[in-house]
């Protein structure tokens, strides 16, 4: 069962604050005042459109060599901040937020995690993983997942990295490990798929997209691939990985139906393979329901899914995977824009990594002397359970599909894959983690709250102001009463400590916590 919009009227071109808090949630790490104003100004499409068009911001990879980054003391697994620095300080300033948005989104649907990066430097090879997403998040799908298969640090994290042909003298086979996952996770998955996203039924029964033969198949096109020059400096992590023939097989390849002849070099297996992989049927419903899930709500109705997935095969101009032609669908549909915000189907849990950049966003934390010193914030005891490119499998932090276990959502055949990573004790720790960064910030991310604090007196229309930046028109006006009242029994001559008891006080009601 899914959310059905409340609404097929046009949508309006003037937005609500609050309409429009609720878009830039979607659309970006967290609405600002300043970008709330603009929307309501302009309205949804015109100022999506100009962020689809804006270049890209600097990359995380150049802010590193700008850091000094690139020396002895970072070369091993392990020394890693540097990494969470510049993550987090894209998600919190870039000015491109869309396509920094659907970067990380992409991340969590091509899984890398830093820790798995075998070759030195691994925050660069992190960094430069992020950056190929942001670089192709807005271009082409096939683009995208060719520029993926040929990136070293998926190369590691899918065990590829140096892949030798099959030797039938020692029964020695390619490594399989890439060949599944790129169908399984990156392009089609498991079952074939109608275009609304609903599994199809061949007599009553799901048919499967690829058997182990498929994989065996496909494994040898992903041979014979390594490390493109000398690990003498960080710059190899930007180049694609390059071919040794030697190590190619050059056997058949047979997978999806399709059949690569003997004697076919790498370079032109591997163009073959993105052909036939990105021509299957299942890949819009696949990737454009993840999208939306990642963005706007985990239970998008079918005929939400198949719109998205139409705009995927045809942009309007018969180009198939154009992704910002898919971001601008999903974020402009008619339902993500006139949800029932009262429906139990709609919305999705906001990841911690969002809650903290929503907070950091909404009240204009910024890095005081440039460094965005940010921690691993993995741990579920203290922190957020959830730490960018920290992933510990390719699985994700949590799965598009997860079903909470005898609970309303599981009896209803609801999905709620941010709560994979919920909790007693992550809770507790999102809530240690909030008293910490709403109070003083995280070392030099700092906010001075003074928009906030001049409203400190007035504690319904400081409540207001928090609600609609944290959680747009979806906060009720009794749970933001209810919350003045108690912020009011603070004494007035304790600005900061109302705003703090504000902030937190809102953003741990289930209100904000399930993103509508």
């Amino acid at each position: 069962m899914s959310a059905t919009p409340s609404a097929a009227a046009p949508q309006s071109a003037s937005p609500t604050p609050g309409q429009a808090s609720r878009f830039l949630a979607q659309a970006t790490f967290g609405p600002t005042p300043a970008d709330i104003d603009a929307v309501t100004r302009v309205g949804y499409a015109a100022w999506l459109d100009a962020q689809l068009a804006m270049p890209a911001s600097q990359t995380h990879f150049d802010w590193l060599l700008q850091k000094q980054k690139n020396t002895e003391a970072f070369k091993g697994n392990g020394i890693n901040a540097p990494l969470d620095s510049t993550l987090w300080r894209k998600f919190i300033s870039a000015p491109d937020q869309v396509r920094t948005r659907v970067a990380f989104s992409l991340s969590e649907i091509f899984v890398v995690g830093v820790s798995s990066i075998t070759a030195s430097w691994p925050l660069f090879g992190a960094a430069g993983f992020m950056d190929l997403l942001a670089e192709h998040a807005l271009g082409n799908y096939q683009d995208l997942l060719t520029a993926v298969t040929r990136n070293l640090s998926m190369g590691c994290m899918l065990t590829y990295r140096g892949n030798r042909k099959e030797d039938p003298k020692t029964g020695r086979h390619p490594d399989e490990n890439y060949a599944r996952e790129v169908m399984q996770l990156f392009s089609i998955g498991l079952l074939e798929l109608e275009q609304d996203g609903t599994v199809r039924l061949v007599r009553g029964k799901p048919v499967e997209t690829y058997t182990n033969a498929d994989v065996q198949g496909l494994a040898k096109v992903f041979t014979g691939w390594d490390i493109n020059g000398p690990e003498t400096d960080v710059e190899f992590h930007r180049r694609p990985m390059a071919l040794n023939n030697a190590l190619h097989s050059m056997s058949e390849k047979r997978f999806l139906g399709a059949v690569i002849p003997p004697g076919t070099d790498g370079h032109l297996s591997l163009k073959r393979a993105m052909d036939v992989i990105c021509a299957h049927p299942n890949v819009g419903p696949f990737i454009g329901m993840q999208l939306i899930q990642r963005m706007v709500t985990s239970n998008p109705s079918p005929a939400y899914v198949g719109r998205v997935s139409a705009v995927f095969n045809d942009d309007g101009k018969g180009r198939r995977g154009n992704l910002k032609a898919v971001v601008r669908a999903i974020l402009l549909d008619p339902e993500a824009r006139q949800p029932d915000l009262d429906s139990p189907y709609w919305g999705k849990v906001r990841e911690p990594i969002l809650r903290f950049s929503g907070w950091a966003r909404a009240f204009g934390a910024n890095s005081n002397n440039g460094e965005w010193a940010m921690p691993d914030t993995t741990d579920n005891t203290i922190r957020l359970a959830q730490s960018p490119l920290r992933s510990a499998t390719v699985f994700n932090f949590f799965r598009p599909r997860y079903v909470p276990p005898v609970t309303e959502l599981a009896r209803r055949h609801l999905v709620a894959p941010e709560l994979q990573i919920t909790d007693e004790t992550s809770i507790a720790g999102y809530l240690n983690f909030l008293a910490i960064y709403a109070d003083r910030g995280w070392e030099d991310l700092q906010t001075s709250y003074t928009p906030e604090i001049a409203l400190a007196r007035d504690p319904d229309a400081l409540v207001a102001r928090v609600a609609l930046l944290l959680a747009g028109d979806a906060f009720s006006q009794r749970t933001a009463a209810s919350i003045a009242k108690a912020v009011a029994t603070l004494p007035p001559d304790r600005p900061r400590d109302r705003v703090r008891a504000a902030i937190m006080l809102v953003a741990a009601t289930p209100e904000y916590l399930v993103q509508k």
